[in-house]
């Protein structure tokens, strides 16, 4: 993909994660997004091809039929470490979003990405489960990248002003 794709593409995720997050949030339902579409809200540089709806599986029937226009891969069970979770597959701007019943609301964040706020799954649980994924190195090393900076900046602010730098 060149990176003019790239771009386009991107552009398109944003567009998509906009539009369901709006309309989840006029829904008043529960919801987190996780995997790549979760990082990419976290501010890591990276690039999601699909974007991953977590929620419980009472939700996933109603998304079904609020999203009914847009469903490529129909409501269906999928085996997940033996046992059935309910999922589905639709395409908004040519991205596919995934929208699944496995759902743990206990590392929970909401991060404010575009103007409107995502609940996104907490780096630290990312983090968790992308150690878990062979090949998924490069994607470890970034969130630890962020997480790294994230205390830094997060000690520096405790400190006050003027303190934990050499220009005091």
């Amino acid at each position: 993909m060149s990176e003019e794709d790239n771009k386009d593409h991107l552009k398109n995720v944003h567009k998509s994660l906009v539009f369901i997050a709006n309309k989840l949030s006029s829904l008043k339902v529960r919801w987190v997004l996780g995997a790549s579409g979760a990082l990419m809200v976290h501010g890591i540089d990276i690039v999601p091809w699909d974007l991953d709806i977590f929620t419980d599986e009472k939700i996933v029937h109603l998304l079904a039929k609020e999203f009914k226009k847009y469903i490529i891969h129909p409501l269906h069970f999928f085996d997940k470490d033996n046992q059935k979770e309910l999922e589905f597959q639709m395409k908004i701007n040519d991205i596919e979003i995934e929208v699944c019943e496995l759902c743990n609301f206990n590392h929970l964040q909401l991060v404010k990405f575009k103007n409107v706020f995502i609940p996104v799954n907490s780096l630290e649980s990312e983090l968790k489960f992308y150690r878990q994924r062979p090949g998924k190195e490069r994607v470890v090393k970034l969130i630890e990248k962020k997480l790294s900076q994230l205390k830094f900046h997060s000690r520096r602010s405790q400190l006050g002003p003027g303190r934990g730098s050499n220009n005091s």
